[in-house]
């Protein structure tokens, strides 16, 4: 108890480590039952310990253990908490079995292990670790396994240099360049073979690409000339790339031994290279060795290359002494070597002669004296003899020198012996080769006749130079020439001396001249003489005469009627020039040039005039000057220059407008028709009333027909008020080059015909016989204008133009209207009892003429009809008729219809026919002696007329409608009679039982 009377209690509690780091709350609870009152405090070891968050650390196994391990690696977590935290392992997301796991603890770590076979770890991608704890919140840690997709890096695998050099000449290095950050492992392979074993390399994890290098040195036992190597590099668990291979490095030694050329005043430098695994180089000399340098390189195959330069006094060197160059390879116990002396190394020993003769042209020119030389190349003073047809030459003409390669003898031999001379010999003697000769033959052997022309030459024409000639020789000997120009046979040029080169076969030369002014005349011409040898001469054929006065051709070219006009000029003569004018002002063009066999020069040039100027008729002038010459000449051409008068005339049609843009507002469309040839050359104008007009006009491009002729069509549009006020609308074709125009015109017509429209069916027998269609016709007759349009419709609706065919409209000799037909073709197949009617538009009327036909695939029979007289009435019997559409009217005189009379229903008979009755009252009809009453039956095309005449004069005769004609008997056959009474007998029996039907009924 304290100074101011509060009481103080306290208590200590004793908790086991491993329950206090469970993390369980413990509460001191501290109360006062006196004042009823309580109070308490928890703690635990997450309140009261600062290290609640833990951290992870794992640890994987190096690639080195992974790909070395064949059973099992091991993982470690390094958890840094003071509780006793669980430990959970997830691979690639998924817990790991607990059988797997070992953990434990000191005061600040928890550390847990995970066993995985090494199989599956190469597989994995991730690993995590992850600590849980009531005490703090599920911590983890994650590390990838699988490292990132690597790039393909370089490998290369060569020979170590430095190594060889050090002594070490069995070292191979493996060089890696653009590696990715993933640990690897390097393999030496013999012959695919793994010689090494594999050298396991950890790379730091860094930004960018890594190179690396290693070295092995490949063991005796594979030291043989049929191994190669390379090296293979293995990146992460997948990654293989292997590098090229060295090819066979352990070569057997070889050598090559060459001689260095050298200035003739100095020593001799010998070149010794070799080649192989290890090679080196020795020098002997008549058993002793010799000093020298040597340079030492590799190449890419990894073989090894040595050279060695020996340098001998030149003395010592003409000796003839023996030098040996060795090349050995003690790794492999191989040895090679080379000779070489001035005997076997220098051409010289044997010597080579060349005798120069004196040129054609000296032996031709020179009076006196010419000279020969004998140039033997060899390295010994030898004797040099000569021989002229085999005779030695006496020794007081000759001189002789000599230089390090060469001995110079010289013979001099009068010009006139030369010509006569057949061949010359230079002999070289000495004791170190056997003797050596050279003849030449100086007099030539007889040549063949070569071929000499003459011609103008055109690359120097080209060039401005007009006036050179070019002598071409071909199928030559090898004998030396001389060229001569001629003009008019007379020398104009001087000799022209060539030597030939003594070679197989036949030459060709050419030689150029260029012709002096005062030759250039019309009554000249050319040639070229070669002289060959000291007798051979040749001539060329003449050039004819090649200053001709220039002449020129100009022509039309075919061209397209929409592209430009074409204009050829030809020029011909000596130097011609072409240019071309209109209206004095000089136009542009190419110019080809080419040259004839004769030497005249010939010129073309095209000119492409806009199709719109060359129909202005514009004058086109050809101009061709010789400027060589002074001379010009020239040609023109235009359009009415090349185009016949018989172009000019054409035939004009003017067709109006069809009467359907009457029913458009505004205007009718009128056409004109220009035939004729070349209509691209014609104008169209049109006036109305006769003034001009220039609006409202469209005109077509010309047309050509298969017969040569061509159509120009223009249109105008006419307003609607002009063409019904009968205003003339005309045309007038005119060509550019005549003065003479053809005109047409038209206005509307004051009289319209309207048109009579019939359909006529086929006869029976053509239905019956027909397998498939069946082909009314419509005649359409009577109609002016012309203009007109025939359709047919099924039920109302307009058919497709391919049903039909309509013809051409005509017109009868000396009548003034028109007609024409349509057909219809209809499928029996698909006819199920339509409505077929044929429509006609003229402009006559607003509303269509329009013919209807029905039952068109009912079997048609021709009816039968009788006239009867009874008392007070004319009875009308038709019979055995089919289809049932029929029609009876009454006739007086053929003109006045009478309408007092009654039809019977149709009858139909037990074969399908039909029957019908017709009766007159005679008592409402005015019927005066000697008129005629006729029955008019009409049914399908066939009509009949039954005429009757007071005062009882029975008459029968048919007719067919304009366009049919069926002939009926005129005498009445027996069945007709039966038919006629049996009517006679309904008509009784009608009649009593209408009487007894009345008595009945007023009972």
């Amino acid at each position: 108890m304290g100074a101011d009377g509060r009481v103080a209690v306290s208590s200590r509690l004793h908790i086991p480590r491993t329950e206090w780091r469970t993390g369980k709350i413990f509460t001191c609870e501290v109360s006062d039952t006196s004042l009823n009152k309580t109070v308490e405090k928890d703690i635990s070891l997450c309140s009261a310990d600062p290290s609640v968050h833990p951290s992870i650390l794992v640890e994987i196994p190096s690639f080195k253990t992974v790909m070395m391990t064949k059973s099992e690696v091991t993982a470690t977590c390094f958890v840094r908490t003071s509780f006793d935290a669980k430990v959970i392992w997830l691979m690639d997301g998924r817990e790991t079995p607990s059988r797997k796991v070992q953990q434990s603890q000191n005061t600040t770590h928890v550390i847990n292990e995970v066993t995985v076979l090494s199989s599956q770890w190469k597989e994995m991608k991730f690993i995590t670790c992850r600590a849980e704890h009531k005490c703090f919140l599920s911590t983890e840690k994650t590390v990838n396994v699988a490292e990132p997709g690597v790039t393909a890096p370089l490998v290369e695998i060569r020979r170590s240099l430095p190594d060889l050099l050090k002594g070490n000449s069995a070292v191979l290095e493996c060089d890696i360049r653009e590696l990715s950050s993933s640990d690897l492992s390097i393999t030496f392979e013999a012959n695919s073979i793994d010689i090494s074993g594999k050298q396991y390399i950890d790379l730091p994890e860094a930004p960018g690409l890594h190179s690396i290098s290693r070295r092995f040195t490949v063991p005796p036992r594979y030291w043989t000339n049929d191994t190669s190597f390379s090296c293979k590099v293995n990146q992460g668990f997948s990654g293989n790339f292997e590098s090229n291979s060295t090819g066979y490095i352990f070569a057997d030694p070889s050598v090559e031994l060459l001689l260095v050329p050298s200035e003739e005043s100095g020593p001799q430098s010998l070149l010794c290279s070799g080649w192989g695994f290890n090679p080196q180089i020795k020098w002997f000399s008549e058993s002793q060795q010799r000093s020298s340098t040597v340079d030492i390189s590799m190449g890419a195959d990894g073989r090894v290359a040595v050279s060695s330069r020996l340098h001998i006094p030149r003395t010592e060197w003409r000796t003839g002494k023996i030098f040996t160059c060795e090349v050995s390879d003690t790794s492999l116990n191989k040895t090679v070597e080379k000779d070489i002396s001035l005997c076997s190394a220098d051409p010289s020993v044997h010597p080579s002669i060349l005798v120069e003769i004196p040129s054609f042209k000296t032996v031709m020119m020179t009076k006196s004296e010419v000279t020969a030389t004998c140039f033997v190349r060899t390295s010994f003073d030898a004797k040099v003899i000569w021989l002229m047809d085999g005779r030695e030459t006496p020794s007081r003409k000759v001189q002789q020198s000599q230089n390090t390669t060469h001995v110079i003898n010289e013979v001099t031999v009068l010009s006139s012996q030369w010509k006569e001379m057949k061949f010359i010999t230079c002999r070289a003697e000495h004791k170190c080769f056997l003797s050596t000769e050279k003849t030449v033959n100086v007099a030539e052997p007889g040549v063949t006749a070569p071929l000499v022309e003459i011609r103008r030459s055109l690359p120097d024409l080209l060039k401005g130079n007009s006036a050179v000639l070019e002598c071409d020789i071909r199928e030559l000997s090898s004998s030396d020439l001389s060229i001569t120009f001629e003009a008019n046979s007379i020398d104009i040029s001087g000799k022209q001396y060539i030597d030939l080169p003594e070679a197989p076969g036949l030459h060709s030369i050419s030689r150029r001249f260029t012709v002096p002014p005062r030759y250039w005349t019309n009554d000249t011409s050319f040639s070229c003489k070669v002289n060959q040898g000291f007798s051979g001469n040749f001539e060329s054929n003449s050039t004819g005469y090649i200053f001709a006065d220039p002449s020129v051709e100009l022509l039309l070219v075919p061209s397209e009627e929409s592209g430009p006009q074409n204009l050829l000029c030809s020029g011909w003569g000596f130097n011609p020039q072409i240019k071309w004018f209109s209206e004095s002002q000089q136009r542009s063009s190419t110019v080809d040039i080419s040259m004839g066999a004769d030497g005249r020069v010939a010129v073309s040039s095209r000119l492409h005039i806009p199709r719109t100027e060359w129909r202005t008729g514009k004058i086109f002038t050809c101009e061709v000057s010789d400027t060589s010459l002074n001379k010009t000449v020239e040609k023109d051409i235009s359009l009415c220059s090349v185009t016949p008068s018989s172009a000019h005339i054409a035939d004009v049609y003017v067709q109006g407008p069809s009467f359907l843009q009457f029913q458009t507002e505004g205007y009718v469309k009128v056409s004109c028709l220009l035939v004729g040839l070349f209509m691209n050359d014609f104008s169209i104008t049109w006036e109305i009333d006769g003034n001009r007009c220039s609006s409202g006009i469209h005109l077509e491009p010309p047309v050509r027909h298969s017969n040569g002729t061509e159509t120009l069509r223009s249109s105008i549009n006419v307003s609607m008020e002009d063409w019904h006020a009968y205003k003339l609308v005309s045309c007038e074709g005119k060509h550019w080059c005549s003065s003479q125009s053809y005109k047409g015109q038209i206005k509307k017509s004051g009289d319209l015909y309207p048109p009579v429209v019939r359909i006529i069916q086929p006869t029976a027998s053509a239905v019956s016989t027909s397998d498939h269609t069946f082909t009314p016709l419509c005649l359409v007759s009577g109609f002016f204008p012309s203009d007109i349009i025939v359709y047919w419709k099924k039920n109302g609706q307009r058919l497709h133009s391919s049903h039909y065919n309509n013809s051409p409209v005509w017109k009868y000799s000396g009548g003034i209207t028109f007609s024409m037909s349509s057909q219809l073709n209809v499928s029996k197949a698909k006819e199920q009892e339509s409505t077929y009617s044929c429509v006609v538009h003229h402009e006559s009327s607003e509303t269509p003429f329009e013919c209807i036909i029905k039952d068109i695939f009912v079997t048609h029979s021709i009816p039968s009809a009788i006239l009867l007289q009874g008392s007070g009435e004319l009875v009308c019997l038709v019979s055995d008729f089919s289809p049932a559409t029929i029609s009876i009217t009454w006739l007086l005189n053929d003109t006045k219809e009478l309408w007092d009379y009654n039809t019977s229903h149709l009858y139909v008979a037990p074969n399908g026919k039909f029957s019908i009755h017709s009766h007159l009252q005679l008592s409402k009809v005015t019927w005066p002696p000697g008129a005629v009453i006729s029955c008019s039956v009409t049914h399908s095309n066939t009509t009949l007329f039954l005429n009757i005449s007071k005062p009882g004069t029975l008459e029968q005769s048919n007719s067919i409608a304009d366009i049919v004609s069926t002939d009926l008997d005129q005498d009445l056959s027996v069945e007709s009679w039966y038919m006629a009474f049996t009517f006679l007998i309904f008509l009784l029996i009608a009649i009593i039982y209408g009487v007894f039907a009345t008595i009945i009924k007023n009972k």
